[in-house]
């Protein structure tokens, strides 16, 4: 009787023990399933902040972008603005002329234009030029008498030629060796000797005159393209002109006015 009582309770200790290792067993299994789905959840949690993270940075990189485009955008239309006024003004601009007090002075001869002018310098570097008209005065080129005339339409009595002719100039008696004189201001414009009136001196006068001296000495004072001023000494009488060889020493002078020959007489009355 004894064992049996002992085989029933070991039988009993044996269900309880069974039925608690199964209930362990499944908590155990539980407690795995539970931390398997946390772990799951946990990684997913990750992934999907990961995700959101990524997407905000791309979000941010491209509305740094936007940000960078439109302020090169705004940069290139304020030059373009700026470029366009600039060619506004510069198309439209008007300049006013403010006169300035004129610093200096100079006066300048013209001898090829036959013209003298009035040259003003500004302060501003700015050159104003105005005509003056100036009047000539023709002094004597030498002192003597006139011993052959003026004379283009009657014709005179030549003692070398010993014929009649016309004569375009006056002869001034003068002694070999007298100095002649400029009559006026010019540029020396030819030094040489003529077939007919020997040694030559043509000085070139403002306002469309020339003087030519003529049987001049070959030792002259000037040359070409040399400044004279009114009575200044340019040579001496001589006896070189051919065509005037026998008659009395003198000064063959001319005068041309435009190049036309014009009667020199009232310059030595």
């Amino acid at each position: 009787m004894k064992i049996n009582i002992n085989n029933k309770v070991k039988k009993i200790f044996e269900k309880i023990f069974r039925k608690e290792t199964k209930k362990e067993a499944k908590l155990i299994k539980f407690n795995v399933s539970l931390e398997d789905e946390n772990a799951q959840i946990e990684q997913e949690v990750k992934t999907r902040v990961g995700a959101n993270a990524y997407q905000q940075e791309v979000k941010n990189n491209v509305s740094k972008k936007r940000a960078r485009k439109i302020f090169i955008g705004m940069v290139m239309m304020l030059l373009l603005t700026t470029s366009l006024n600039l060619r506004y003004e510069n198309f439209f601009k008007v300049e006013e002329y403010e006169p300035k007090d004129i610093s200096s002075v100079t006066v300048s001869t013209n001898i090829e234009n036959n013209q003298e002018f009035v040259t003003a310098v500004k302060a501003e570097e700015k050159i104003v030029t105005k005509k003056v008209e100036e009047k000539l005065v023709f002094w004597p080129a030498l002192e003597g008498e006139v011993q052959k005339m003026y004379s283009t339409d009657k014709v005179i009595y030549s003692k070398t030629l010993q014929q009649w002719k016309t004569h375009d100039g006056i002869d001034i008696s003068a002694a070999n060796d007298t100095e002649v004189k400029a009559i006026e201001k010019g540029v020396v414009e030819s030094v040489y000797n003529d077939s007919f009136y020997g040694m030559t001196i043509e000085i070139e006068h403002i306002n469309g005159y020339r003087s030519v001296y003529s049987n001049l000495d070959s030792n002259v004072y000037v040359a070409v393209g040399e400044s004279v001023i009114r009575g200044q000494k340019i040579g001496k009488v001589g006896n070189t002109s051919v065509g005037e060889y026998l008659d009395d020493p003198h000064l063959h002078f001319m005068l041309y006015f435009n190049d036309k020959s014009v009667n020199p007489t009232y310059i030595f009355e």
